[in-house]
């Protein structure tokens, strides 16, 4: 079995499992009669473990395999979503989400570093958006299918369903993963993981890269576990067209897969970066027009188009930041995008408190805009006249 179609199947269930809650806050808060903000919260709680174990992950992933550290992280993750599906109170799901999101961490970072080991810079874009797809596909999962099953069945069967896709994934990950043969990992050591870590951030584009993730993470996943509590809130909607308006997002993703090559030839990397930011700072704006479920549908996949046009290739610079400690490149990266995706519903809840929904989309969408112009400066202004291949 190839190895980006084995990566796939990890890389899906850690996507599905992180954005399985979100179509359904509603659902859980009137099950556990608890408030719908604090249901939310759940996205903070995946992650910020998430995020916080990466420089410890990234590090173990170079000393004793990228693959070995894959396996044991997604049969926790298994777990998790087991536990998950039989937690009596919202304080049992917090843990199960908390334990789940340090175990996810240990999944797409280091399967994108593997992507890294064994693809030539020239073919590492395309190879990793092979493995985006899978990522996407797992969070049009986690919000169609966790939508439309708990809008029949409940949340609880979404959680069960998941669990069953996760534990499939296990087995095919355990049955084909194999680690490289013969290769050179340095023994595990806290002075290592400070080596390695050095040596990424020497990288003088390493500062613009994870800044950039960070202020993504906020922008664009701070809103989505909103989605759902603010369709029902004015009438447009319940779990299962909240799902369908998250889906968006995917297919906007895939689109960008399917253009992926095409963009950059005619583009290049600092455009492709500006134009995408561009694009959903523009969704972002729109997102304050409050209207109908179709058409927020459509500003999403407006959103994941520019999305993906930007993160992608961040991606594809992090697998170079460090090419011999790669992993740790690859997990600071997710470390800073996460950090952001957990501070997102904090920022996003004071933001409506504060300002309201309408102020707040726009000033989302002026932020996105401003921080590809940022990066495509930043990149350039460190790289030279010439983008990096």
């Amino acid at each position: 079995m190839r190895l980006l179609p084995i990566l796939a199947a990890s890389c899906f269930v850690s996507s599905m499992s992180m954005r399985i809650l979100d179509p359904v806050v509603p659902d859980i808060a009137r099950d556990l009669a608890v408030a719908p903000e604090a249901v939310a919260l759940l996205a903070s709680a995946f992650a910020f473990p998430y995020a916080l174990g990466q420089p410890v992950l990234g590090a173990l992933g170079d000393a004793i395999g990228k693959s070995k550290i894959i396996k044991i992280t997604l049969a926790m993750l298994v777990v998790c979503l087991a536990a998950g599906f039989l937690a009596p109170s919202l304080d049992a799901l917090l843990i199960t989400r908390v334990i789940g999101g340090a175990a996810a961490g240990g999944i797409i970072p280091l399967a994108f570093a593997l992507v890294g080991d064994r693809f030539d810079m020239a073919d590492r874009q395309w190879a990793l958006s092979r493995v985006l797809t899978a990522i996407i596909a797992g969070q049009m999962t986690g919000s169609i299918g966790s939508g439309v099953v708990a809008s029949m069945f409940g949340w609880r069967v979404s959680m069960l369903t998941g669990t069953l896709l996760a534990a499939a994934a296990l087995a095919v990950t355990l049955w084909q993963l194999h680690p490289k043969p013969r290769a050179n990992r340095p023994a595990f050591q806290i002075s290592n993981l400070f080596r390695g870590y050095g040596d990424v951030f020497r990288n003088p584009r390493t500062v613009v890269c994870f800044t950039a993730v960070f202020v993504e993470g906020i922008v664009v996943f701070g809103a989505i576990p909103y989605i759902a509590v603010l369709l029902e809130q004015r009438g447009a909607g319940g779990l299962k067209e909240a799902g369908f308006v998250l889906a968006g997002f995917a297919f906007g993703g895939f689109s960008y897969i399917a253009l992926v090559r095409v963009m950059l030839d005619k583009l290049g990397l600092y455009n492709l970066i500006r134009s995408g930011a561009a694009i959903a700072g523009l969704g972002f704006a729109a997102m304050s027009l409050a209207v109908s479920w179709p058409v927020e549908m459509l500003i999403m996949f407006v959103i994941g188009l520019g999305f993906y046009m930007i993160h992608n290739s961040l991606q594809t610079q992090a697998t170079e930041l460090a090419p011999n400690n790669r992993a740790s490149a690859v997990a600071a990266h997710a470390f800073f995008f996460f950090l952001g995706q957990a501070a997102g519903p904090l920022v996003y809840r004071l933001g409506f408190h504060f300002t309201g929904q309408d102020t707040t989309f726009v000033a989302a969408g002026i932020v996105m805009a401003l921080t590809g112009l940022a990066t495509a400066a930043g990149l350039k202004m460190r790289s030279g006249s010439r983008a990096p291949p």
